[in-house]
């Protein structure tokens, strides 16, 4: 699986494009694959830093692979999160439209056992994919993160999205974190001089 990622790579970026195109002229259809060609070329460096680097024996790739990236999981996922968005899209929606749950923003800290680099990547762009909630620092195993309200960070909380990422990277299923909500950090009066202003 190691060595077909960046085919893999190369038809979804092919076929994003076919999407944003929506024309199968000849040259659309040549710039396309010129494009996905030379962005998944640039993206090997990318791709080891966060998978790893494909090993030399064949044996070896194969049992990387298979630890690193479950597909049928990987699957599972992506649905799972692709259902999130709405309602989290609804709940900020009404935080903003309804005077009765006033928006309560916060910074969030909690520490995960997710042990790849690609799980915590994952992970932090999954948090910011959501509406709602956004990543603002990983820094190890411990996430920093900013929500609308409290209940933005509930998936976080009860371990739900770190649990179906750590099956599609075979890691031990993650124990619901503490996590460490601080909405004063937001409230504190912010000085000119740190902005650069006068």
């Amino acid at each position: 699986m190691t060595r077909l990622r960046a085919p893999v790579l190369f038809v979804l970026l092919l076929g994003f494009w076919m999407l944003l195109s929506w024309r199968l002229d000849p040259l659309f259809v040549v710039m396309g694959v010129g494009s996905a060609a030379l962005v998944t070329w640039l993206s090997r460096p990318l791709l080891d830093a966060v998978l790893g680097a494909p090993p030399e024996d064949e044996d070896r790739a194969v049992e990387h692979a298979s630890r690193h990236v479950n597909l049928w999981h990987l699957l599972r996922y992506s649905v799972w999160l692709i259902g999130r968005l709405p309602p989290a899209g609804l709940h900020i929606l009404r935080v903003v439209l309804d005077p009765r749950v006033p928006p309560r923003p916060g910074v969030a800290r909690f520490r995960t056992n997710l042990s790849s680099p690609a799980a915590r990547t994952m992970l932090a762009t999954s948090i910011t994919m959501v509406p709602g909630t956004m990543t603002l620092d990983v820094d190890g195993d411990e996430f920093t993160i900013h929500a609308f309200t409290p209940t933005a960070v509930a998936d976080l909380a009860n371990a739900a999205t770190q649990r179906r990422i750590a099956k599609v990277f075979g890691d031990p299923p993650d124990d619901p974190p503490t996590i460490v909500w601080d909405e004063r950090r937001l409230q504190a009066p912010v000085d000119p001089d740190d902005l650069g202003g006068r």
